[in-house]
């Protein structure tokens, strides 16, 4: 049986190149660390294709090959193909870049605010040079800012679902592929609007990565995303395009002020009312950096024998109008009830530890059949003590319906329970938790979205 793109095993050789380790795989491709046989110890990322005669990643090859060519910007080293050197899956070799996404860069425990306010200049000066030659990235999140350990340089990667002036649309829904909580409120305005308007696609403008890259700085100085990506995709969609976000500050008060408000206005819900351009950001970011509080770290760290970093608690939200129905479903006479079943389910989400690592469940509000009798129950009693992290645990973000999140890190519940807990798990409440090992550095992300209708 033929192997699968996606399921190389070390040693299998991709031309002249050999594969040492899978390093990630998403909706478009698989990516690979690979040694030069002919060259031993150097090693690069290979990216192949799911697909045979992948338009998507033609045309990520295209844009790799020429006007996505800088310096903040993970290089391209030449292409191979998967099984036969000539025709079936396209793959390309880039550099491996050794290091952290910013998200993990940020919780190290020794990154000051003026360090994150030069790494963010930085990423804004490569996305303006590559907005100047109509080039956009589309899908810029924590996970494709990799922080180079060599020399401490941002470096973007996963171009998947990158645009450049001329290039052909390759899917056929509205917004390309991508990642909800980095979208623009307006991309999801139009996203509300497609049924009224069949076949028209959203053109994405610089002011959509700026956005994208306001999320980012605001997930490395809080520890959260402006908004909980675990709501349902309406209420978030709702939230991005209604809610303003708690600032920074609100949220961790060492963050300096000016820092803050520069976080604030890239995430502004019309693109006028943000930072014209990547310059301008750098710019706004150098000119704010005055004051000892730029050499503080962004967390504090904890006590203990770990020196862990204390993430603050996530952000408490509030509604500053009542949510409108779901776009594109029908007006009923008497749909009221619906409507403030609506708001107050919003707000009971948005409550602080509504979206706990417990996994709450969510009333079924979006449910075809609509609740017409919303209740808030009583509020929790306090819960137990939580587990302690034990070094070299994964950080949240958890994985979703996978892992649960206790003292900010993830754990994965067995089908033991206390006290017949297995070596290495610990007991909390009537669950057997097993630590989850942090992840390795991954120096190419392939979460490009998935694959485009064929």
């Amino acid at each position: 049986m033929l192997t699968r793109p996606s399921e190389l095993e070390p040693g299998t050789q991709v031309g002249r190149w050999r594969v040492v380790e899978r390093l990630g795989i998403g909706g478009q491709g698989a990516v690979y660390r690979v040694e030069d046989m002919e060259h031993p110890g150097d090693f690069y990322a290979l990216k192949l294709a799911l697909y045979p005669q992948d338009a998507r990643a033609e045309r990520e090859v295209a844009l790799m090959m020429t006007r996505a060519v800088h310096p903040g910007v993970a290089r391209f080293h030449g292409c191979a193909r998967w099984p036969h050197p000539r025709h079936d899956v396209l793959g390309f070799l880039m550099d491996w870049v050794p290091g952290l996404p910013l998200h993990l860069w940020a919780e190290t425990g020794d990154i000051t605010f003026r360090r994150l306010a030069e790494v963010g200049g930085k990423v804004a000066l490569t996305l303006d040079e590559l907005h100047a030659r109509g080039v956009l990235h589309r899908d810029l999140k924590p996970e494709h800012i990799i922080i180079r350990e060599t020399d401490g340089e941002p470096v973007l990667l996963d171009f998947g679902v990158g645009w450049y002036e001329g290039a052909v649309p390759l899917t056929t829904g509205p917004l390309p592929p991508g990642t909800l909580h980095l979208l623009s409120p307006e991309a999801i305005r139009f996203l509300w609007k497609s049924p009224e308007r069949p076949g028209e696609h959203y053109v994405f403008h610089p002011t959509d990565d700026l956005y994208a890259l306001g999320v980012c700085l605001y997930r490395a100085v809080t520890g959260h995303y402006p908004f909980p990506e675990r709501l349902p995709p309406d209420l978030l969609q709702y939230a991005i395009v209604h809610q303003a976000p708690p600032a920074p500050v609100e949220v961790n008060p060492r963050v300096p002020r000016a820092l803050s408000e520069v976080i604030v206005r890239l995430l502004a819900k019309t693109p006028q009312a943000r930072y014209p351009s990547g310059k301008a950001v750098h710019e706004a970011l150098a000119a704010t950096q005055s004051g000892v509080e730029w050499d503080s770290c962004l967390f504090d760290r904890e006590e203990a024998e770990t020196g862990r970093i204390h993430r603050p608690e996530r952000p408490r939200l509030s509604w500053t109008e009542p949510p409108s129905p779901i776009p594109g479903t029908r007006k009923r006479r008497g749909d009221w009830p619906w409507r403030l079943g609506l708001a107050a389910a919003v707000l009971w989400l948005l409550l602080p530890g509504a979206l706990s690592s417990r996994d709450t469940p969510i009333p079924p509000i979006l449910a075809e059949e609509r609740t017409t009798d919303a209740r808030v129950g009583p509020t929790p009693p306090r819960p137990k003590a939580e587990p302690r992290p034990v070094p070299n645990q994964k950080h949240a973000p958890c994985t979703a319906e996978f892992e649960l999140e206790f003292s900010g890190a993830c754990w994965l519940p067995l089908k033991h329970q206390p006290p017949r807990c297995p070596p290495q798990a610990v007991a909390h409440e009537d669950m057997c938790l097993l630590p989850v090992a942090a992840p390795r550095s991954v120096p190419v992300s392939v979460d490009g979205g998935a694959p485009e209708t064929r």
